[in-house]
C-alpha cells in the first residue's frame, strides 16, 4: 500500500469510529438540579354563571436548599407557592386571571410570609385588569385583582378577585 493510500484508509477508519460513536453514544447532558420540586396540589372548579367558571389551582415549590438546623433550634424550612384564579368560558377559553405568589417559612410549630406578590392579566379583549395589589400579613400572603367586561357601551360586568395563600405550621399550602 501505498503512503496515500494509508492515510486515506486511517481518515476513513476515523470518521467510521467517530460516526459509530456519535450514533451509539450516550449523549445526555448532565444536569444538577437544585433541592426543588414543583407539584400542583389542588385544583377547584366554581360555576359562577352558565358561561363563566372560576379555575383556583395552588403550587407548591420546596426549597429544600435553603432549610436550616442547627443543634438548639428546630429546623427550619422554606416554602414558595402560588395560587391562582383564572375566569374561563363554557368552552375553556380563559379570560383573564389573578394570581398570588409567596415565600413562606416554617418549622413545625409556626409558619410566616416573607414575601407576596400579584400578577394579573386578561387574554380577552373585552376584558380590562384593573386595581392590581398585594400584600402579606402574619402566615398569609394575599392578592387582588379587579376585571371588568366591556362588551358595549350598555353593558358591563366587574369582578373583583381577593386570593389568599396561607402556610401551615407544617408548610401545607392553601
Amino acid at each position: 500500500m501505498t503512503q496515500c493510500n494509508v492515510k486515506k484508509l486511517f481518515y476513513a477508519v476515523t470518521i467510521l469510529a467517530i460516526t459509530f460513536m456519535l450514533v451509539t453514544g450516550n449523549h445526555s447532558k448532565t444536569v444538577y438540579a437544585a433541592d426543588t420540586s414543583v407539584s400542583s396540589q389542588d385544583v377547584t372548579i366554581e360555576k359562577i354563571t352558565d358561561d363563566l367558571y372560576c379555575i383556583t389551582t395552588i403550587e407548591t415549590t420546596i426549597n429544600g436548599s435553603s432549610d436550616k438546623s442547627t443543634a438548639a433550634t428546630r429546623s427550619s424550612k422554606t416554602k414558595s407557592g402560588s395560587k391562582t384564579v383564572k375566569y374561563q368560558n363554557s368552552n375553556g377559553t380563559t379570560l383573564w386571571y389573578v394570581k398570588v405568589s409567596g415565600d413562606f417559612s416554617y418549622n413545625g410549630s409556626s409558619s410566616r410570609c416573607t414575601s407576596a406578590s400579584v400578577s394579573a392579566a386578561s387574554y380577552d379583549k373585552n376584558w380590562t385588569i384593573s386595581n392590581k395589589s398585594s400584600s402579606k400579613s402574619g402566615k398569609t400572603a394575599t392578592a387582588t385583582a379587579t376585571g371588568t367586561l366591556n362588551k358595549n357601551s350598555l353593558f358591563s360586568q366587574t369582578i373583583t378577585k381577593t386570593v389568599s395563600l396561607s402556610c401551615s405550621k407544617n408548610g401545607k399550602l392553601s
